[in-house]
């Protein structure tokens, strides 16, 4: 009976010493329609369209993480090794000096034309050209899937420079691989 009379004390104790420690939170108080404008104007929001990003697995002995994104949220990734990342490389530059001059160019209906690498498949660019304008189209396979995204468009005839995903691309593999760095 003392057993049972000390374990009720001992609970009783422990159910009580909880209360004690709760502290109350003060009011919070309603935002004005000008603090809640503000504060949606600095938000930080996720980045919409087609996106590329590339960068060196640290410790991966010359692996590169690679990911593509198309304009409704789908995405790939991949590894790579430094190899693979230089004929993308190729793959991108020779796809835009296509994309910029005047061959093979479609006047009624567009003309296609893949360019990759023959014994590299990962990633392939399809340029579609008719009249002044080229049409550029992204694809990387990967072992998790394979995705193709619209990367731009370019006027030929347009004094502006080009400014497509294609051209980004372009400038982030040649970034990482003038920034790689090999493992001693």
């Amino acid at each position: 009976m003392k057993k049972l009379g000390v374990l009720g004390l001992f609970t009783l104790l422990l159910s009580t010493a909880g209360f004690g420690q709760e502290k109350s939170k003060p009011a919070q108080r309603e935002l004005t329609p000008k603090e809640l404008r503000e504060i949606e104007r600095k938000a930080i929001r996720p980045p919409t369209g087609a996106g590329f990003y590339i960068a060196q697995i640290e410790g991966g002995k010359g692996l590169f993480s690679v990911l593509l994104t198309d304009v409704n949220g789908k995405s790939v990734t991949g590894t790579f090794t430094l190899q693979q990342v230089e004929v993308f490389e190729a793959v991108l530059e020779a796809s835009k000096e296509f994309a910029l001059n005047n061959e093979k160019v479609g006047s009624g209906t567009p003309i296609i034309t893949r360019l990759m690498e023959q014994h590299e498949w990962s990633l392939f660019v399809d340029v579609s050209k008719i009249r002044d304008e080229s049409r550029l189209y992204v694809s990387l396979v990967t072992p998790t899937g394979k995705l193709t995204t619209e990367a731009g468009e370019i006027n030929r005839a347009s004094k502006k420079p080009p400014s497509a995903l294609l051209l980004k691309m372009l400038s982030q593999v040649q970034e990482a691989r003038a920034n790689y760095k090999p493992l001693q």
